[in-house]
């Protein structure tokens, strides 16, 4: 059934999905009733932060590859990561215990996680030597003033004839992990940046602040910050701005999808200039994979699995679930006035998730492409794959030798129908990383 999982995507309509109580708007204004300052407020204040510095703030950020790559050893990025890791463990320290954040649940939870971890090391050796050795990589490019604002850049050899001047330009990714808001990295992206490099096309992999060192409205800036950046820079690294796509996973589809909608709704409304920041109208598509897309809906599933419900609402501001979620945006006073415009100025949307998924249900992305048809997206692609996990995909595919998801699903948007059938015909075939019996445990201990 695994190996299965990556069969022809079918466009589901209808799947059961769990009663939750009514939530038909949110108010039409990002203030509360008491006058207090909401999450969509603080969400719009970002991202109008993002606008302001945008085009002063990206450009000077930008070294030719050359440099970049001689400004980076494997000791500086080492140091960086024990140094960022003290810092975010330090800042835990004087919070609740993890028992009571996150349940008791929580903690066979890490257990499961950290036996899975080890199962997987001896075929993820290969990425993990390639990330901190591979050439074709620039490491800690520096996009924004905040901690963790850096991103990776995997450059395929065209590459080089590209970053000349008349030089066609080549396809960009700009990659954004998940990793449940609190443990993400960029590197989480190096199997996909390594097999995009085989493509012939850059990987942008963007890091964002984790909790507790932001909440969803410094994630969302971040995100922001990356895309301008990109928008502004890539041409130096051979990259075409105006042929990119945007690949989201998991916690970082749920604020690439709340950044999209919440920007798109401010561009409508005049409050912020496409010009000073990238603006997902010039985007060729945004790719969303196993994203949780309304977090109210998704506290009793958390409660299900013997987890702490209430953990979510740490990540918002006073707790405001209905903020966060993208999907309940759509029921937003304001959406209802323009709705229909940021609707035909977005790009097209592919949504998709797995059955097999215990982290985030696939009704999550079904609903949320409901949702979006309903309110007017005309091209919204619901991909929802038979016996397909949270983690198959980026973690157990790969290992296995698999054909590759995640190239399959972003090479359409950037060299058509035809062009990526040619190219994935194209790439050399994966190896297998792991017996089929190490990788069948894993995906059994695996929690999510």
């Amino acid at each position: 059934a695994k190996k299965s999982a990556a069969a022809t995507p079918q466009n589901v309509t209808s799947v059961s999905t769990p009663t939750t109580r009514g939530r038909d708007t949110i108010a039409g204004s990002p203030t509360s009733p008491q006058g207090g300052t909401t999450l969509r407020s603080k969400v719009q204040e970002k991202i109008r932060l993002v606008a302001e510095d945008g085009a002063a703030g990206t450009g000077a950020n930008a070294k030719r590859p050359a440099q970049q790559r001689r400004a980076l050893t494997f000791r500086d990025e080492v140091t960086d990561a024990i140094k960022s890791a003290t810092d975010e463990v330090g800042q835990f320290i004087p919070l609740t215990p993890l028992t009571l954040v996150y349940g008791v649940t929580a903690i066979w939870l890490v257990i499961r996680l950290t036996i899975y971890a080890m199962l997987i090391t001896p075929g993820a050796l290969r990425y993990v030597y390639a990330y901190f050795f591979d050439s074709r990589i620039i490491h800690r490019v520096r996009y924004g003033p905040n901690r963790r604002n850096y991103l990776d850049i995997y450059m395929p050899p065209e590459s080089a004839a590209a970053q000349q001047r008349g030089a066609k330009k080549l396809p960009v990714v700009v990659g954004v992990m998940g990793g449940a808001w609190v443990m993400g990295h960029r590197s989480w992206n190096t199997q996909f940046g390594m097999r995009l490099l085989d493509a012939g096309v850059i990987l942008v992999a963007v890091d964002y602040r984790n909790y507790p060192i932001g909440q969803v409205p410094e994630m969302v800036e971040d995100i922001g910050r990356a895309l301008a950046w990109v928008r502004a820079n890539i041409t130096t690294f051979g990259g075409d701005p105006n042929n990119t796509v945007l690949h989201a996973q998991s916690a970082g589809a749920h604020l690439s999808a709340l950044l999209m909608l919440e920007h798109g709704l401010m561009e409508a409304q005049g409050e912020a200039d496409p010009r000073k920041v990238c603006s997902f109208s010039g985007l060729k598509g945004c790719v969303l994979v196993s994203g949780p897309y309304d977090l109210e809906a998704m506290q009793p599933h958390l409660v299900a699995r013997g987890l702490n419900a209430t953990m979510l609402n740490s990540l918002s501001v006073d707790g405001d679930l209905a903020a966060c979620s993208p999907q309940l945006l759509l029921d937003s006073d304001e959406w209802r006035e323009v709705g229909e415009l940021v609707a035909a100025n977005l790009p097209p949307i592919h949504i998709f998730h797995g059955t097999s998924d215990q982290a985030v249900p696939s009704w999550s992305s079904v609903r949320f492409a409901k949702k979006l048809q309903d309110a007017g997206f005309a091209n919204v692609t619901v991909d929802i794959r038979q016996g397909c996990t949270h983690t198959l995909p980026i973690i157990e595919g790969p290992l296995r030798g698999m054909h590759d998801m995640q190239v399959e699903l972003v090479l359409p948007f950037l060299l058509g129908a035809e062009g990526a059938k040619e190219r994935l015909a194209a790439l050399p075939r994966r190896p297998r990383l792991l017996p089929e019996f190490l990788v069948r445990l894993a995906e059994y201990v695996m929690p999510y």
